[in-house]
């Protein structure tokens, strides 16, 4: 746990998080282009 009265979000789950909301709801305009970065290219 850390200091700041929250525990910490690692960047896995929040990836995760990120591409499971962008699944769910494509009407949405992510952040960045979730089928890019996970093409690799």
């Amino acid at each position: 746990m850390m200091n700041h009265g929250y525990r910490a979000k690692s960047l896995v789950k929040y990836g995760l998080e990120e591409i499971a909301d962008v699944l769910n709801r494509p009407w949405r305009n992510p952040d960045f282009d979730v089928f890019k970065f996970l093409s690799c290219s």
